[in-house]
């Protein structure tokens, strides 16, 4: 590649951009940086090339919350699933991380997996704790408090993403304040971020939706389902390298008188996707294979919810983990067990690993350590 091409690649937009490098081998990594100057704004340095030389395969990280109702404890469980035609998956119990054992609070819940960093929170009596941790180093930080009382009608989500383009962890709080106004109400969102190893949360403007939990990563912005005043139901955006917000339709079949806990947003592969399950016949899942563009939505799976299925499939949300290179997928049932189902084979199977109480989420396993980032007092358990 010349020097010119080079210099027009880096014209293009930062996600797509960094979803082309992140493939490329180490070597030609190393070419851009030595013929392009502006590549030295991605930060390419020896954490970069450490996340480009991973091949290991991106696993599920599960979080078993505490439950007075199954006497589990918070704990972290890590599954390998092989990816071929049976998908089996390996889980070594000798590897759980009982985290109630280092950290005598409960219960604990994951936000989310970015690079072997995993992102919780802990919310006892409206005071908010957020950690992010390795579980392969055992290090972790805890992050100040950021302001705006959780308290009933109030509410606070929390997803945590990367800025690629910086090269940036960001932990980003959405606050949900309720306002009253001739009778009605209705929510305004504000945005905090917090960058790990700056030390302290900035604002980030506000939106005029009412956000669901479980923000998705995608092309370097974290997506919500979120709901305006009129209960109309859209996607919300958050570009992690500028900071600002967008909206943009939203899946087909969304009516008000829907309930709204039976859709979730994923990813199939690299498009946006919603998971509906509010049919009491079918379950379904729209994806959209052109980013942000409403004509581009297409049915990709239906699974029709036979007699046998009904008891645990139908009427609740369903969340999507994982696509597999044949196809098959992998889903959480609400936060009791994960299942597989294969769209052209039609099989639906459930996996016997978790009783209940789980969180789910990808995750690669890193050695990055925590103390890399100044201005973080950094912890090991």
């Amino acid at each position: 590649m010349s020097i010119d091409e080079a210099t027009s690649l880096m014209d293009l937009p930062s996600p797509i951009l960094f979803e082309i490098l992140s493939r490329l081998p180490p070597t030609t990594l190393l070419y851009f940086k030595n013929v392009s100057k502006s590549f030295l704004n991605l930060t390419l340095d020896s954490e970069f090339l450490k996340l480009s030389r991973s091949t290991s395969p991106a696993s599920i990280i599960i979080n078993q919350f505490s439950s007075y109702e199954t006497c589990s404890t918070d704990t972290l469980k890590l599954l390998k699933f092989e990816d071929e035609d049976t998908h089996s998956y390996c889980h070594d119990p000798k590897l759980d991380l009982d985290l109630q054992h280092y950290f005598p609070i409960d219960p604990f819940w994951m936000v989310g997996s970015v690079h072997g960093f995993v992102c919780f929170n802990y919310f006892p009596d409206y005071v908010e704790t957020i950690y992010i941790l390795n579980p392969r180093t055992r290090e972790y930080i805890i992050l100040p408090e950021a302001g705006g009382i959780r308290e009933w009608p109030n509410d606070v989500m929390y997803s945590f993403g990367f800025d690629p383009v910086k090269f940036k962890y960001k932990v980003v709080r959405i606050y949900q304040e309720e306002i009253y106004d001739d009778n009605t109400s209705y929510y305004k969102s504000k945005c905090q971020v917090y960058t790990i190893g700056k030390g302290y949360w900035r604002n980030a403007g506000h939106v005029m939706f009412s956000f669901m939990p479980y923000g998705v990563n995608l092309y370097a912005k974290i997506h919500w389902l979120v709901y305006d005043a009129k209960g109309n139901e859209s996607i919300c955006s958050f570009d992690l390298e500028n900071e600002l917000f967008e909206s943009f339709p939203t899946a087909p079949m969304y009516n008000k008188k829907r309930y709204w806990y039976s859709r979730s947003l994923g990813v199939f592969g690299r498009c946006l996707c919603v998971c509906d399950n509010y049919a009491d016949t079918h379950f379904e899942v729209w994806v959209m294979k052109e980013y942000g563009i409403t004509s581009s939505w297409v049915k990709e799976i239906v699974i029709n919810i036979s007699p046998e299925c009904n008891d645990w499939l139908g009427n609740e949300i369903v969340y999507m983990l994982k696509v597999f290179e044949d196809g098959e997928v992998l889903f959480l049932w609400r936060d009791d067990f994960l299942f597989l189902h294969h769209p052209v084979k039609k099989t639906l199977k459930k996996l016997d690993v978790c009783a209940g109480n789980i969180l789910a989420s990808s995750h690669v396993s890193s050695s990055f350590s925590l103390k890399s980032f100044e201005g973080e007092v950094v912890n090991v358990f």
